[in-house]
């Protein structure tokens, strides 16, 4: 016979429960109003829907030695169908020393678990998968520069606009362990709280950080997964990852160990950045002494180790495949680089303006570029507060010994760096072993590297040949563990490498408007498309087969069946503008994508002007820029140009220049709709009469209009100006929904 449930008070809500078993706390049930409990308590299994409209927790925890064990229940804070980005308040919120929080299911929020001024808290076993994360505006074809995060800045939290699955907040001490999210955008965040320790988790295919590190020090971050967290990311196309990371640290933490994590296929696997305080403000400090060991960083978008500016951080027995950089460490000095794999990567290992680092040991391999050191004249960062206190950051007195270069271009690159030593590598199938470029003074060479030196005819410098090459016997690899025996006896228990077998690879990496796909489902992206002539789709899925089952409009779809992933071509088959509808079987599932596209061909035109002929400053003055020679001609099928910092050809100035794209479209009677991304001022004409008009300086910025035509050819004109930085123009076209 069951006993009639117990009612009593917590802290300020009425709770029923079930009778007090000798197992353990009271077991509860959760009030629909939200509740705060102040004693250890068991939560009933269920799926409680609590929304937080305030920001203080649907279910507050409060008081010192408590443990509240949820059981496996859920709670959600959003109804069914409510986009992530719409996502608000807090799940749980702990506020007391020493709190246990266990095998909680946290969804639906802005932030899942939120702990405050909690030492010693413990969050266990708890679940905080689909919590927010922030719509992303990139496609297949093409980057959206607003989806970079900012991460620079957090001393007042401002980190919480990006959501988490875990935040922990002045929490000394703190442990997260067997703890799992996936599909929100950061995992776990932790802020000012020292000796905290994150071990056994996983949280991977996040649009943002994995685990992300503000002014924490002297943490343990072992044996967690932290795959796949990226934004912005197509394979083939655009590559950059947008300031995610497997791992963050950034702004003074010091002293933390990382071991036994994998963080692969992310914008980072790590990334490491000394902070504001160090850059700007003091020039002292950074994210000094940390120690990364034997952690698998492969297949970053951009690099698998970044740590910059930077003092006396370890990187051994990493595993760096597949990045554009194994490691970046741009004004580091005092590293210790040594034994790690870096394969198939643009670059082994970059350090400009660094002194003092020893890269040993490594095994390079199937790598454009291996060692590159090198000083160059960046003079905001040299007479920056961080460049002055530094000396202007020469590059100086670096160490390259015993290093395995096989199958590698150029194996080792020195550009005026001084007083360094290259010496006991060996070099298997490389072009060129030692490229010594402009001022190389006091350099040393091992014999071997000197026969095989590449030296810069412009250069100037003494180098030192070394008679008796340096033996690997004499250099002595650092003993980490030995240094830190934690490495080993407080190490996780979770497997974190990706098995043999599974995907690994950056053609693996697929990103659509919510963040990396998990290959969990099926699903189309985009399933809205506008482009030029052709536009391209991705059918995301398991291993399985797709068939397209329907195709409606002047388009061509390729390939027409296949093997998931795939990525399909659609094709305007004629020119013009063409609204298209297309099926696709996948098993018993069938998806549609709809669009348009328009194929046309454009005349592109460039020009430069000077501060005297500033666009804004009149009709006149554009009228003298367009008086003018244009410096180059180009012929065009789409008006989609990302120039980010370049210039549109060599022929044409990297600022102040002009753009006019000119095209003739035949259109039947309607409705369209026109929409332009530029950076700086746009101007659309049609028929020689303005629909849009934003004659400004800005960033990347929509601007859109609706405008009406009679059946006929129309004459499409765009007037676009660029003053410095980042250029942009994008130009679409669709018939207005009816």
């Amino acid at each position: 016979m069951f006993s009639r449930p117990a009612v009593w008070i917590v802290g300020a809500i009425v709770c029923s429960t079930s009778a007090t078993t000798p197992a353990g706390p009271k077991e509860i049930r959760l009030d629909p109003t939200g509740m705060r409990i102040t004693e250890s308590v068991r939560i009933v299994p269920r799926v409680y829907e609590l929304t937080d409209r305030n920001d203080q927790g649907a279910v507050m925890i409060v008081g010192d030695d408590l443990t509240v064990d949820f059981q496996g229940a859920t709670l959600a804070g959003s109804p069914a169908g409510t986009e992530p980005d719409a996502f608000a308040g807090r799940g749980i919120a702990i506020h007391g020393r020493n709190v246990t929080l266990n095998n909680a299911k946290v969804r639906g929020y802005k932030v899942g678990i939120f702990a405050e001024d909690s030492p010693g808290v413990t969050i266990s076993g708890c679940d905080v998968s689909g919590n927010y994360r922030q719509r992303l505006n990139s496609t297949v074809e093409r980057e959206d520069l607003s989806d970079w995060l900012y991460g620079h800045e957090n001393d007042a939290n401002e980190w919480l606009r990006y959501g988490a699955g875990i935040y922990l907040f002045r929490c000394p001490g703190a442990t997260v362990r067997d703890s799992r999210g996936r599909n929100g955008q950061n995992g776990i965040c932790v802020v000012r709280c020292n000796r905290a320790r994150i071990v056994d988790n996983n949280m991977s295919f996040m649009s943002g950080w994995g685990l992300a590190m503000w002014r924490s020090s002297e943490c343990e971050v072992f044996n967690n997964k932290f795959d796949w967290c990226m934004r912005g990311y197509s394979h083939g196309v655009y590559s950059r990852g947008q300031d995610s990371a497997g791992i963050l640290a950034y702004e003074q933490c010091n002293r933390n160990l990382f071991a036994y994590n994998s963080a692969t296929h992310s914008g980072d696997g790590f990334f490491l950045y000394a902070g504001n305080e160090t850059l700007k403000k003091t020039g002292r400090g950074g994210c000094n002494g940390n120690i990364l060991y034997r952690n698998d960083f492969s297949h970053a978008a951009a690099n698998g180790i970044e740590a910059t500016f930077s003092d006396g951080n370890i990187f051994i027995e990493n595993i760096l495949d597949e990045c554009t950089h194994g490691v970046w460490a741009g004004y580091s000095y005092n590293t210790i680089i040594e034994n790690n794999t870096i394969r198939n990567c643009a670059n082994g290992i970059s350090i400009e303006h660094g002194h003092n680092n020893r890269i040993a040991g490594n095994t390079v391999s199937d790598t454009g570029m291996g060692v590159h050191l090198w000083w160059d004249d960046d003079e905001d960062l040299l007479e920056s507060v961080f460049g002055r206190a530094q000396k202007r950051c020469p590059s100086r007195e670096n160490s390259v010994i015993a290093n395995r270069f096989e199958r590698v271009k150029t194996a080792i690159r020195l550009a005026d760096d001084a007083d360094s030593l290259v010496a006991g590598n060996s070099m298997t199938q490389v072009d060129v072993s030692v490229d010594l470029q402009r001022n190389w003074e006091g350099v040393r060479l091992g014999l071997p590297e000197a026969r095989g030196a590449s030296l810069d005819s412009q250069g100037r410098g003494g180098i030192s040949v070394i008679r008796q090459p340096l033996d690997v016997t004499e250099w002595t690899p650092l003993d980490i563990v030995g240094r830190e025996p934690r490495l080993l006896a407080r190490r996780g228990k979770q497997n974190t490498f990706l098995p043999e077998g599974a995907r690994r690879g950056r053609r693996y990496i697929f990103v659509d408007e919510w963040g990396p796909y998990d290959f969990s489902d099926v699903r189309l992206f985009p399933s809205r498309v506008l482009g030029g002539p052709r536009a391209a789709i991705q059918v995301l899925g398991p291993d399985s087969r797709y068939r397209v089952t329907n195709v409606a409009g002047q388009v061509k779809v390729t390939p027409m069946s296949g093997r998931l992933p795939e990525k399909l071509t659609v094709q305007a088959a004629e020119p013009g503008l063409h609204r298209f509808a297309i099926e696709i079987k996948v098993d018993d599932q069938t998806l549609r994508a709809t669009g348009a596209l328009l194929s046309a061909e454009w005349l592109v035109e460039f020009y430069a002007w000077s501060e005297a002929d500033d666009p804004r400053n009149g009709t006149e003055a554009w009228r003298r820029i367009m008086g003018s020679a244009p410096l180059d001609r180009v012929t065009v099928p789409a008006i989609d140009f990302t120039w980010y910092s370049r210039p549109p050809s060599d022929k044409v100035p990297q600022d102040h220049f002009a753009t006019v794209a000119t095209s003739k479209v035949h259109l039947p009677t309607g409705a369209y709709h026109v929409q332009t991304v530029s950076d700086d001022g746009v101007r659309v004409l049609v028929d020689d009469q303005p629909v849009i008009d934003n004659w400004t300086r800005h960033a990347p910025t929509p601007d859109e209009a609706i405008v009406r035509l009679k059946s006929g050819e129309h004459r499409i004109r765009i007037e676009h100006f660029e003053i410095d930085g980042h250029a942009q123009l994008q130009f679409w076209m669709e018939p207005a929904a009816r």
